[in-house]
């Protein structure tokens, strides 16, 4: 009794094990079939020009949120040196970190959705060059040790080609 017990705990097992090793067997089979492709996303994204105005915009709308902080704390610290009530101070105080509040929810907004739309444009690029290359499959450079079809070129190419033709005036005769 107790070896048909042994017997059956053991078929038990092996069922499973089988059952469990077939399909990640089949699906290695299809994993290998597929074309990867790889993409370097920082040397996109450096090589992108939107990108690049991106970064300066947002560098420029930085600097003048420190302006604004700046003619703040100058406003403010003119103010107490001119013994204003502390009243008035505190409602000064209170103007200034508003604006410098809605300035920088203003540059968030903005910074969101440039990376929103930059995000979109890569991704896009990305799907393209790998439809193009037949490719199932597309993973960052930087996780893969060896192997891959390396898409960066191509989408770089594709992202400027699109950089470009959003540039171009057209031409009259």
């Amino acid at each position: 009794m107790q070896n048909s017990r042994k017997v059956f705990s053991l078929i038990a097992t092996t069922a499973v094990a089988i059952a469990i090793a077939f399909p990640v067997s089949a699906q290695l089979q299809t994993a290998k079939a597929q074309g990867v492709g790889t993409v370097d996303r920082d040397k996109v994204v450096t090589s992108y020009p939107k990108a690049q105005q991106a970064a300066e915009e947002l560098k420029k709308a930085e600097e003048k949120v420190h302006k604004l902080i700046e003619d703040s704390n100058k406003q403010y610290e003119e103010a107490k040196n001119a013994k204003k009530p502390p009243a008035e101070l505190e409602g000064l105080q209170r103007r200034l970190q508003i604006a410098i509040d809605d300035e920088v929810k203003k540059v968030q907004a903005r910074a969101q959705s440039l990376e929103t739309q930059l995000e979109a444009e890569i991704d896009s690029a990305i799907k393209g060059e790998a439809a193009n290359r037949k490719l199932d499959v597309v993973i960052l450079r930087q996780a893969v040790l060896v192997g891959g079809v390396d898409l960066t070129d191509g989408v770089v190419k594709r992202l400027t080609g699109l950089a470009n033709a959003g540039t171009t005036k057209p031409t009259t005769k």
